[in-house]
């Protein structure tokens, strides 16, 4: 189960990180520009949205029934 949820949280952070950086780098512009708060703020954002998904599907159990 360990393993599940870790698999889990390295997946969900990688996919939010990566597609905030491609967002802000398809709009034009970049991180120092963007600005470090938001960037992170949108990146955790995106991650805990795909950690709620996935959760479902890996069956770590993190959000109760």
């Amino acid at each position: 189960m360990l393993v599940k949820r870790l698999i889990l949280i390295v997946v969900s952070l990688a996919f939010g990180i990566g597609a905030t950086a491609g967002i802000t780098y398809a709009i034009g512009t970049n991180p120092a520009e963007y600005g470090f708060i938001y960037f992170l703020f949108t990146a955790l954002s995106l991650a805990v949205a795909v950690a709620i998904w996935l959760d479902k599907f890996m069956e770590t159990r993190f959000l109760p029934k």
